[in-house]
């Protein structure tokens, strides 16, 4: 009788590996080769899932994104869905390289606007990322006019680009090497831009 084999284990084998590779050696890391040692797969094994470098990048992607998904999850189901003043900093909080797992997400994600330019898929794939980043952000943007926290004279479209424009900043300057600013740092950034929009 012939094995059967479930495609989709084997997928979710292969995503601990290519996080296991991250999360040790960066993004950067993540190769065929590296990946099927980590899996310990023959390369050609591996290519059965992921047949070139991009789609390994529109993998590790996605992933990222189903992660960041299940964290605003967890927050709303903590919050019970409410608003509190907290709110808007800790969803944009998710979006941000504040440690190692997010860091490698931040990793994925350059790495996908990176090689956007390659082929159709990932432009696709960049253009859908980028959609989610900025109805998070419209959305924290109005959670902060509900709270009265928005200032009356503040154009809810401008203050969304201004706020997207500073998260991708911050991501970059959050996981170069050596990092331009520590974690530390970049809540503070984030809590003054947030503060400052009241005024």
């Amino acid at each position: 009788m012939p094995k059967v084999v479930d495609h989709e284990a084997r997928r979710e084998e292969l995503a601990g590996a290519v996080w296991r590779v991250a999360l040790r050696e960066g993004f950067s890391a993540v190769s065929v080769r590296t990946v099927a040692r980590e899996a310990g797969w023959s390369p050609g094994a591996l290519r059965h899932y992921f047949p070139t470098s991009d789609a390994m990048i529109a993998f590790a992607v996605e992933r990222a994104v189903c992660q960041v998904r299940q964290r605003f999850d967890a927050l709303d189901a903590t919050r019970g869905g409410a608003i509190t003043e907290a709110t808007p900093v800790e969803i944009l909080e998710q979006l941000l390289p504040l440690d190692a797992n997010r860091r490698i997400e931040s990793e994925a994600w350059l790495a996908l606007v990176s090689n956007a330019h390659i082929g159709a898929e990932l432009r696709k794939q960049r253009r859908e990322v980028d959609g989610l980043i900025r109805y998070v952000v419209q959305t924290v943007i109005r959670q902060l006019d509900d709270l009265g926290r928005l200032a009356a004279h503040r154009d809810p479209d401008l203050e969304t680009g201004r706020l997207h424009a500073l998260l991708d900043g911050l991501v970059v300057q959050g996981i170069a090497d050596p990092p331009g600013i520590t974690p530390t740092d970049i809540r503070a950034v984030l809590r003054q831009h947030v503060d400052d929009l009241a005024r």
